[in-house]
């Protein structure tokens, strides 16, 4: 399977593992998906139908309008969180509600999501 293969199986298994907050996930499938979910999410953005960047000054196109990046954005999160919670049980962190509010930090989460998983609990 080449890299572009396992990206993308990787951002559909966490879009079908949205519900699961008990196992694990490693590294790569979470870097996958987040870098590839940001990719989408932008994509999205800006192929949206946003009637105040056509014209401002009509008020009637913004009530016509609707952005479709806020339906993406909103189900993205709620699978965004289930893998953190998932990577963070990886690292072995023991308070997930602290820590999941901890890795909304910036940059402080990019060190927290790179760290290696647990060797204690793999070895048991």
């Amino acid at each position: 399977m080449n890299f572009l293969e396992r990206v993308i199986t990787n951002y559909l298994l966490a879009w079908s593992q949205i519900f699961n907050y008990k196992d694990k996930t490693s590294r790569t499938p979470f870097w996958h998906f987040f870098i590839l979910d940001g990719l989408i999410g932008t994509l999205v953005s800006v192929f949206s139908k946003s009637a105040l960047a056509n014209d401002p000054n009509n008020f009637y196109t913004l009530v016509e309008g609707y952005d479709w990046s806020y339906l993406y954005s909103i189900s993205s999160f709620f699978v965004f969180l289930a893998l953190l919670i998932r990577r963070l049980r990886d690292i072995g962190k023991e308070n997930l509600v602290l820590w999941t509010f901890c890795s909304f930090i910036p940059f402080y989460n990019l060190y927290l999501f790179s760290q290696p998983s647990d060797e204690k609990e793999s070895e048991i």
